[in-house]
């Protein structure tokens, strides 16, 4: 059996990078390995035991692309409403919150987007239904 423990995404500033994910969501480094070239950080919280791996490509200064095969990564909290609105005490940014509903009008979801500072898309759900 198969275990999801981490996704990795590059990132130009590293610093700025752990700034905004411990800030918007609690992620702190629970390992790092430093090399030469690159640096490898693992981030996570005790909400969880998948890890988001930032990898720092040492002496980039441009840029990366997204392609159009990237979507996003997502994360449950419990108030979406009230997350948005810690989120924009930070000086951060978030889009409007948003919803899915079924036809007879009962929830799906309650959600916003964020993107990080290298435009990676964060989805944020309100803990509901598939999304607990």
């Amino acid at each position: 059996m198969s275990k999801l423990i981490h996704t990795m995404i590059r990132v130009r500033d590293l610093e700025r990078s752990l700034d905004f994910y411990q800030k918007a969501f609690n992620l702190d480094v629970a390992h790092r390995l430093d090399f030469p070239d690159f640096t490898l950080a693992y981030l996570r919280n005790d909400e969880t035991h998948a890890e988001l791996e930032l990898t720092w490509n040492k002496g980039r200064a441009e840029p990366y692309t997204h392609g159009d095969g990237y979507g996003h990564v997502a994360v449950s909290v419990p108030d979406v409403k009230a997350e948005r609105e810690r989120l924009i005490g930070l000086g951060l940014t978030p889009n409007d919150v948003r919803e899915f509903k079924n036809d007879d009008g009962s929830l799906i979801a309650r959600y916003f987007f964020i993107q990080d500072p290298d435009g990676y898309k964060i989805e944020v759900l309100e803990r509901h239904g598939h999304y607990e």
